[in-house]
């Protein structure tokens, strides 16, 4: 005969019921469990964009401005700024300080690394050049100027102070190929003769601006020219040339053609 359930037989024969089902409450408990746990399993969720967590943008890059804004910013450099420092940076860079722009006015000044081969090059990448320096570069040659002429027929200014190497042979070659030259300064060439100047004075009827001071084999005869062809003329510059005579401003005056009085609209240093 079975023992009733619950009753106190031996301990061998008792009759285990099945625990009692968890309460409903527990239920969930376990199930939130097993939700977080499923959940740690799967990859973090994407964080919603406009919630602060964002990754930051990338640092600003100059190079993306328009070209046009990086030349202007170029034009406030030097030409050793742009040349040694700037054009160094990328390729990019160093297209932009190559461009035309900035290589119409040339102060080469005292740069005893410019020759006769940089100036070939200088105006044969750009032939827009209106304006050069080429004062105390004492390595460059009448070749190099004959060549810069030639290929910069715009040329309106040219300087060369204090170039001894240099001779009529350079003027003339500025004044054969750059007829709309209006100033010319190339003081202390004790090479220069009246040579050139009668090929200035034949040339460049639009010279305005001259300084001839210390070219010592310069007389009267060779600035006469000068005031017979170029009728704009405005300022001379004359000190120390020791062949000038006692009434050259008057001669110059008169050959001047002035309506007004002799040397009124001259100027003579």
């Amino acid at each position: 005969p079975r023992c009733p359930a619950g009753s106190g037989g031996g301990g061998g024969g008792r009759s285990l019921s099945p625990p009692p089902p968890p309460a409903e409450d527990e239920r969930e408990k376990e199930g939130v469990k097993e939700r977080s746990g499923e959940a740690s399993c799967e990859e973090p969720l994407e964080h919603p964009p406009g919630d602060g967590c964002r990754e930051p943008p990338p640092p600003p890059d100059i190079n993306q401005l328009p070209p046009s804004i990086l030349l202007k910013i170029f034009s406030n450099l030097s030409l050793n700024e742009r040349c040694l420092s700037a054009s160094l940076v990328c390729k990019y860079w160093r297209d932009l300080c190559l461009d035309f722009q900035f290589w119409k006015q040339l102060d080469l000044s005292s740069r005893q690394q410019v020759t006769d081969e940089l100036l070939e090059k200088i105006a044969s990448r750009s032939q827009n050049i209106t304006e050069i320096n080429i004062s105390d570069c004492r390595n460059v040659s009448d070749t190099g100027v004959c060549i810069l002429a030639c290929k910069c027929p715009g040329l309106l200014r040219y300087t060369a102070y204090r170039c001894k190497q240099l001779s009529d042979a350079s003027i003339m070659a500025v004044a054969s190929q750059c007829p709309l030259l209006q100033k010319v300064h190339v003081g202390n060439q004790d090479r220069l003769t009246d040579e050139g100047l009668k090929q200035l004075g034949s040339k460049c009827k639009e010279l305005k601006d001259i300084h001839f001071g210390q070219c010592y084999k310069i007389s009267d005869e060779g600035m006469i020219i000068i005031a017979k062809g170029c009728l704009k003329l405005q300022r001379i510059y004359m000190q120390e040339n020791k062949l000038w005579k006692s009434n050259c401003m008057q001669n110059l005056s008169e050959a001047y053609w002035l309506n007004e009085e002799p040397g009124e609209n001259l100027q003579a240093f």
